[in-house]
C-alpha cells in the first residue's frame, strides 16, 4: 500500500444533486429569479420527490414533479402542473421571497395538490422531517450493524469561504462536538441571507433543503436539495481509521476497519481496495484476491491507477488473474526478476 492509498480526506464534498438550469433567452438580469425546491416524499431506497419551481424571464413558470435519485442517478420528471398553476405558485413566492425561510412546500401543497398524490402513486410516501435534538441542529443516528452499530452524528455547519455554504457533516462523537474524525456528506452554496430548511434522513440516505436570498434587487433567491450518503459517510469515517493503523502497522486492526467500512458501503471502491492491499500484505492472497475482484466490479480504472505499481500487491502480481483485474498485458519488470531468480 504505497503512500498514495486510496484514503479519502476525512472531509470531503459530495456530489451536488440539484443542478440549477440554464436560464432561456432572453433573460434579463433586471428580473427577479426564483428556483426553488421541496421534497413530497420518500422511496424505500431513499430516494426523493421534489416539487420544483423555476421563474426567470424569458420563459413561463414551470412547477414540476421530479425524482432525485438516492444514488445520485440521473433526476427523471414525474409530472408537470398546468401553466395557470405554476404562475400562482410563483406570484406567491415572489410576495414573500425576501423571507429567509423555505416557501414552497406549503404554497406547491396548496396550488398543486395532486403533485403528492402524484408521488405517492410513484411510490414516494409522505415522510416528516428528522427532528435535531433540541436547541441545536445536531441529529443523533446510529450506523450499520456490520459496521459496529456505532453512535453517530449528524449536523449542519454555515462554512467561510467563497462562496459560502451550508455543510452537512458526519462525525462519530455521540455528544456532537464539533472537530475529531468528521466527513461532509453535502454542501450547498449560498449568495446572501441564509435560509436553513430542514433534513431527512431515510434508508441510509440524507437529504438536506438550504438556500439562501440575495439582498438588494432585483429578487434572487434559490432554495435547493443536497444529498448526501450516510453510508458513505461511515464508510469514509472507518476507511480513515483503517488507514491510520495500516501506517502505524497494525494490519489486523487495519483490516477490521476496512471491513467495517465494506459493510457500511459494500460499494465503497477505496475501502475494497484497502482491505485487498492489506491482507496481500499480511500473506493472505486469497482473501487480497477476492477483495481485488470486488473493487473491480466497481471501479475497475481506479483499482488499476492504484494497484499497478502497488508495493503491496508485488507478490500478488505474478498471477496471470491479478495482472488481468489490474489490467497488465505482461509481467511487470520486479516479477520477471523474480522468475529468473528462481
Amino acid at each position: 500500500m504505497r503512500r498514495c492509498l486510496a484514503c479519502c480526506v476525512l472531509v470531503v464534498s459530495a456530489c451536488a444533486d440539484w443542478q440549477r438550469p440554464p436560464l432561456t433567452a432572453p433573460y434579463r438580469a433586471t428580473e427577479p429569479l426564483l428556483q426553488e425546491q421541496a421534497l413530497v416524499g420518500l422511496a424505500p431506497d431513499g430516494s426523493a420527490a421534489a416539487v420544483q419551481l423555476i421563474d426567470a424571464e424569458g420563459a413561463p413558470p414551470r412547477l414540476e414533479l421530479l425524482a432525485l435519485d438516492a444514488r445520485g442517478g440521473e433526476t427523471r420528471r414525474l409530472a408537470g402542473a398546468p401553466e395557470s398553476l405554476a404562475r400562482a405558485a410563483a406570484r406567491r413566492v415572489r410576495a414573500g421571497g425576501r423571507r429567509a425561510v423555505p416557501l414552497l412546500a406549503g404554497i406547491a401543497a396548496e396550488e398543486w395538490p395532486d403533485a403528492k398524490s402524484i408521488a405517492a402513486s410513484s411510490g414516494f410516501a409522505p415522510r416528516a422531517a428528522a427532528a435535531p435534538e433540541p436547541g441545536n441542529r445536531r441529529w443523533p443516528i446510529t450506523g450499520v450493524p456490520g459496521a459496529g452499530a456505532l453512535p453517530l452524528v449528524v449536523r449542519t455547519a454555515l462554512t467561510g469561504g467563497e462562496p459560502r455554504s451550508f455543510a452537512l457533516l458526519l462525525g462519530e462523537r455521540p455528544g456532537g462536538e464539533v472537530g475529531g474524525d468528521e466527513v461532509e456528506l453535502a454542501r450547498q452554496p449560498i449568495a446572501g441571507i441564509p435560509i436553513e430548511g430542514e433534513l431527512w434522513l431515510w434508508h441510509g440516505t440524507a437529504w438536506l433543503l438550504s438556500g439562501s436570498v440575495a439582498d438588494g434587487e432585483p429578487l434572487r433567491r434559490a432554495v435547493g436539495l443536497r444529498r448526501g450518503s450516510l453510508a458513505r459517510g461511515e464508510a469514509q469515517i472507518h476507511n480513515a481509521h483503517g488507514y491510520s493503523d495500516y501506517s502505524a502497522g497494525e494490519l489486523d486492526a487495519a483490516g477490521r476497519e476496512f471491513e467495517r467500512a465494506i459493510a457500511a458501503d459494500p460499494r465503497f471502491v477505496d475501502a475494497l481496495y484497502n482491505a485487498a492491499s492489506t491482507a496481500a500484505l499480511a500473506g493472505r492472497p486469497a482473501e487480497a484476491i477476492a477483495y481485488l475482484r470486488r473493487a473491480v466490479e466497481v471501479d475497475p480504472r481506479r483499482v488499476q491507477v492504484l494497484g499497478r505499481d502497488d508495493d503491496d500487491l508485488k507478490l500478488l502480481r505474478r498471477r496471470p488473474e491479478v495482472r488481468a483485474l489490474l489490467g497488465m498485458k505482461r509481467a511487470p519488470p520486479e516479477t520477471s526478476e523474480a522468475g529468473k531468480d528462481r
